[in-house]
């Protein structure tokens, strides 16, 4: 290989020091560390306690961690997802999923649905028509708001309580059907219900001829990246079959795209 042909070497002149060690630290988090001091940070980095503070103050300012309970522990913040999202809504996600969702639409004869979430709307970024007489209007990169939509409560989950509630104090609710919810309380009642479900089921919830399903998304971290979903009218199923059937094969295909994308569920001990 000619000089000309060699990668430019890498000049240590160009480094920040200081960036180099926050994303370190960043990195430093795991499925099985999700909370760390500021010691342990500024053992993974390699910095003095006096360094790590300075980085860890940075990171927490700009959204990228933020305090656990206990004050003295850190956590990956919310800015750490965004970096994502627009992976989450690329090339990756979508292959594990199209498959998938393309066979959940066939064996249901719904439409099909993958989406994140992006402050208050739910973005949608793969959808699959169904064989019904439901002739949806959801096309790629429709926004709908997160509180009205089965998708939006599943990706609401992912967020702590006080992050939901730091989300909404100052939203103006839209209702759509009695099945909205209309009040920050309202919203944060239903986001604590579906934090103990596998799924959120809707009757009609957003809009009152149609019922869907939805279903998280876990990546390889195990953080809650996408919902998938299901939708047709209300009248393709009894409410009990709908609620049983096409829920767990929903549930089946957000964990098949799950491990899909390296997302190993934790075993109780």
């Amino acid at each position: 290989m000619s000089d000309e042909e060699q990668p430019d070497a890498l000049d240590e002149r160009y480094i920040v020091p200081g960036l180099a060690r926050g994303l370190q630290m960043l990195q430093s988090f795991t499925r099985d560390r999700q909370e760390q001091t500021i010691a342990e940070m500024a053992r993974h980095a390699s910095v003095t306690r006096s360094s790590a503070f300075r980085i860890v103050y940075t990171l927490e300012a700009c959204g990228f961690l933020r305090r656990g309970q206990d004050s003295r522990r850190y956590q990956l913040g919310s800015r750490v997802l965004e970096l994502g999202y627009s992976f989450l809504a690329g090339k990756d996600l979508i292959e594990v999923a199209t498959p998938i969702l393309r066979k959940l639409r066939d064996d249901t004869q719904t439409s099909t649905h993958l989406a994140v979430r992006e402050g208050w709307e739910v973005v949608y970024v793969a959808r699959f028509q169904g064989n019904t007489s439901l002739i949806s209007a959801m096309t790629v990169g429709t926004r709908l708001p997160a509180h009205a939509t089965a998708p939006g409560r599943v990706l609401l989950t992912g967020l702590p309580l006080s992050e939901v509630v730091a989300l909404y104090e100052s939203y103006n609710f839209q209702t759509f059907t009695p099945e909205t919810p209309d009040s920050i309380g309202a919203l944060v009642d239903l986001v604590e219900r579906a934090r103990r479900e596998t799924s959120v089921v809707s009757w009609g919830f957003f809009d009152r001829d149609v019922a869907s399903v939805a279903a998280p998304v876990f990546g390889a971290s195990g953080k809650l990246e996408a919902a998938i979903s299901v939708s047709c009218p209300i009248t393709t199923y009894d409410r009990e079959n709908f609620s049983t059937t096409v829920r767990s094969a929903v549930e089946a295909a957000a964990a098949e795209i799950s491990r899909g994308m390296g997302y190993r569920k934790m075993e109780a001990a």
